[in-house]
C-alpha cells in the first residue's frame, strides 16, 4: 500500500513509534528531541516525528558505548569516520538482520566458490554479511582484502585457478577490476556474479559491463552504515532502482528518502531518519511485486567516495586546533570522478610566517588526526591537499566564509546542510 500525503509518500502500514520513542528517549542526547512526543499519554503518529539526523545517531551511539554498553548487547559496532577525538560510530545487530535479508537476496547456488574483498571500516560488517549469505546458501566463501592496483593480476589469476565464480565486494572495487580488465584486454570468462554493499546500479556501471563483460549477473545491498540494508536489486532490475526491504519502513518527503526501522532486533531504533538520498516511487521491469524506489544520488557518499571514511567538514575544526591557522575551508574538486580530491584551504594568522613545510605540517597533523583519511589517500596522496592562502573562496566582507564548498567543472557551489550533514557511508564507506 503506498499512502500520499501531498509531498510525501510511503508505503506500507506505518508502524507505532511507541516502544523505539521509550527506548530512544532514555538517550541523553536524545531525550530533549522527543520530550514533546514521550510527554502525553497518547502515542504519537509517526509522521508527526521530527527527522533524525546522522550526527544525532552517531552523538547517541557514543553516549551508549560510553555509558550504557550494556544496552549495545549483541551488537556489532563499526567506526563510521570522524576525529580521534569525535569518533562516530555505528551500531546494527550481531546478525545483520540476516534472516530478514537472506530471503530476499539469493545471488548463490550449489557449486559457486565465492570471494569477499574488504575495505576499511565499516564495510567489514558488509564482508560478513555477504559471507553469512552464501553459508546460508551452503556456498564455501574465501575473505582477502580488496587488492591495490599492483595487484589486480595476481588476485585475478588466484581466483581463476581456484575456480572462484563469484565475487563480493564495493561498488568502487568492483568498478576499478572492470575498469582494469577492459583496459588490458584481460577476461573475466571465469567470473560469473558479483555481489556489492552500497548503491545501486548505476548506469555507467552497466554500460561498462555490457560493453566488456555481458555475461555479468550483479547484485547489490543498498544500505548506510546507519540504516544497514534498506533494500536490494538484482541483475535484471533497472539502473538505481531498489526494492525496500519489509523489515523497514520508507518514506519519501519532498524528495528525500526517510527510514524507520522499530523492528525488535534494532540496537538503536530509527524514526524518520534523513538518509541523505533523493529519491522517488517508480516501477521496476524485473517484474518483483511491490513499488521500488529510484535514486537519484549515491547514498555511500553523497559527496564522492573521499566521504565515505571522511567527513570533509571534520577537517575543517582539525586545522583551527593550530594555533597557527586562522581559518580553514575545505573544497571538494569533481566528486564522483577519477580525479575527485579533496583541497582544504587555510588562512594563516599574520604573525606566522608560511615557508615550505608549513601546507605539509598542517597535511601531516589533519592526516593524523582523521580516522580513515591517510589510510583513503596512501595510493593518491595527490586526492588530499592543503592549499595555503590569503583569502577563503567566497569569502564574506567580513572575513567569515563558507566551510564547505564543491567545484565540478570549474562551478563553485555551496551544498545544503541536509547533504552536508551527511558525511561519510553515512554512509556505507566503499
Amino acid at each position: 500500500m503506498t499512502t500520499n500525503f501531498g509531498s510525501r509518500t510511503s508505503h506500507g502500514e506505518a508502524p507505532s513509534p511507541a516502544r523505539a520513542l521509550d527506548k530512544l528517549s532514555r538517550i541523553p542526547v536524545l531525550r530533549e528531541k522527543y520530550l514533546d512526543h514521550t510527554a502525553g499519554g497518547s502515542a504519537p503518529d509517526l509522521f508527526d516525528l521530527p527527522t533524525l539526523g546522522r550526527d544525532e545517531l552517531g552523538r547517541a551511539i557514543d553516549t551508549l558505548v560510553r555509558t550504557d554498553p550494556s544496552a549495545l548487547t549483541r551488537a556489532s559496532l563499526h567506526v563510521m569516520g570522524g576525529t580521534r577525538s569525535t569518533m562516530r560510530m555505528g551500531a546494527v545487530p550481531a546478525d545483520l538482520y540476516l534472516d530478514e535479508i537472506a530471503p530476499h537476496v539469493r545471488p548463490f547456488e550449489p557449486g559457486d566458490l565465492f570471494t569477499t574483498l574488504g575495505t576499511p571500516f565499516h564495510m567489514r560488517a558488509c564482508q560478513d554479511l555477504h559471507n553469512g549469505l552464501a553459508a546460508r546458501a551452503g556456498v564455501p566463501t574465501l575473505s582477502m582484502d580488496a587488492p591495490t592496483d599492483q595487484m589486480i593480476d595476481a588476485y585475478l589469476e588466484l581466483f581463476e585457478r581456484h575456480g572462484v565464480n563469484a565475487l563480493g565486494t564495493t561498488l568502487d572495487t568492483f568498478r576499478s577490476l572492470l575498469r582494469y580488465c577492459a583496459a588490458s584486454g584481460r577476461d573475466l570468462g571465469f567470473l560469473h556474479k558479483v555481489l556489492w554493499s552500497g548503491p545501486a546500479m548505476d548506469a555507467a556501471t552497466r554500460s561498462l559491463i555490457r560493453t566488456y563483460f555481458p555475461h555479468l549477473r550483479t547484485w547489490s545491498l543498498f544500505g548506510s552504515s546507519e540504516t544497514w540494508i534498506i533494500g536490494h536489486s538484482g541483475p535484471d532490475c533497472a539502473n538505481d532502482t531498489l526494492h525496500p526491504l519489509p523489515h523497514q519502513f520508507t518514506e519519501i518527503v519532498d524528495g528525500r528518502m526517510l527510514v524507520t526501522v522499530v523492528h525488535e532486533k534494532a540496537v538503536v531504533p530509527l524514526l524518520r531518519y534523513e538518509t541523505g538520498v533523493e529519491a522517488e516511487w517508480a516501477a521496476c521491469a524485473c517484474g518483483l511485486p511491490g513499488p521500488a524506489v529510484r535514486t537519484h544520488s549515491r547514498i555511500d557518499a553523497p559527496m564522492g567516495p573521499l566521504s565515505r571514511v571522511v567527513s570533509p567538514l571534520d577537517l575543517v575544526p582539525l586545522a583551527l586546533r593550530l594555533d597557527s591557522v586562522e581559518a580553514a575551508q575545505v573544497v571538494l574538486v569533481d566528486p564522483h570522478t577519477e580525479d575527485e580530491r579533496l583541497h582544504l584551504r587555510v588562512r594563516l594568522r599574520p604573525e606566522t610566517q608560511p615557508d615550505l613545510y608549513t601546507g605539509e605540517w598542517i597535511r601531516q597533523h589533519v592526516l593524523s588526526e582523521s580516522l580513515g583519511l591517510s589510510e583513503a589517500t596512501e595510493e593518491a596522496p595527490e586526492s588530499f591537499e592543503v592549499i595555503v592562502s590569503r583569502h577563503m573562496l567566497r569569502e564574506r566582507p567580513d572575513g567569515t566564509a563558507p566551510d564547505f564548498l564543491v567545484r565540478e567543472g570549474g562551478r563553485l557551489q555551496t551544498p545544503s546542510i541536509s547533504i552536508q550533514n551527511q558525511g561519510s557511508y553515512d554512509t556505507f564507506s566503499t
